[in-house]
């Protein structure tokens, strides 16, 4: 019976690569997301934290042209100057990226207790301020991923043709600095901040993958694992 088991389950997370793959996903590389696939199939795995809603908000005035930022560099002396500390010193100015995720937590692996917890952060760019939030809402609960570091990050147009609503695939790699384990994840969506936190879950749920407890957060996370990562 255990063999049927496995074999169904097998079967299932099979079926499941292959229909990603025509999505335009590659697991080559990405074996942390394909653990993940096998974990969400297994009867009583319980994932660590579940994100119930996040923002993404970009707030920029800089909207000049390469040329112009390079008028303004100069009228500044950082190209002309004298000193070369202040060529280097003088960059365009970045706009301010700012992320809430809201998130449900395992909180007590060991008593299956779940809170809700909402946090702010900002960073370099959507996905970066998305990173810290996430990791923000998530040290509370689980300290050692204060270890966690993003050591690359690559996005692939999968259908350019699509121009502007082309899907894209990102993998992000992480590392674990006190162990230096390294692994990387992967997602598809046709929205690169979807993609890019999709991608980001799972790279902090694998990091999380053996602390969980046999619980169930909601229906989300059935049997056939409907609702991972579509």
């Amino acid at each position: 019976r255990d063999d049927k088991f496995v074999a169904e389950r097998a079967l299932v997370v099979l079926n499941r690569v292959k229909k990603l793959e025509s999505m335009g996903y590659t697991f080559e590389g990405a074996d942390a997301s394909v653990e993940l696939m096998i974990l969400h199939s297994t009867q009583g795995y319980c994932p660590p934290f579940q994100v119930l809603d996040y923002t993404a908000q970009v707030y920029d005035t800089n909207v000049d042209s390469a040329s112009r930022v390079m008028s303004k560099m100069e009228n500044h002396g950082s190209v002309h100057g004298n000193s070369g500390e202040e060529a280097h010193g003088m960059s365009p100015p970045s706009g301010l990226t700012r992320a809430t995720v809201n998130i449900r937590v395992l909180d007590d692996p060991d008593h299956d207790d779940f809170l809700d917890r909402l946090e702010v952060s900002e960073g370099e760019g959507p996905v970066d301020a998305l990173a810290n939030a996430l990791k923000k809402a998530l040290v509370p609960s689980h300290p050692e991923l204060s270890n966690l570091q993003l050591v690359d990050y690559k996005v692939r147009i999968l259908d350019p043709e699509s121009a502007t609503r082309a899907a894209t695939r990102v993998m992000i790699e992480f590392k674990d600095v006190e162990s230096n384990e390294k692994w990387t994840t992967v997602s598809v969506d046709r929205n690169i901040i979807s993609a890019s936190l999709n991608a980001l879950v799972d790279g902090f749920e694998y990091a999380l993958k053996e602390t969980v407890a046999s619980c169930a957060i909601d229906d989300l996370f059935d049997d056939d694992f409907e609702g991972y990562h579509m």
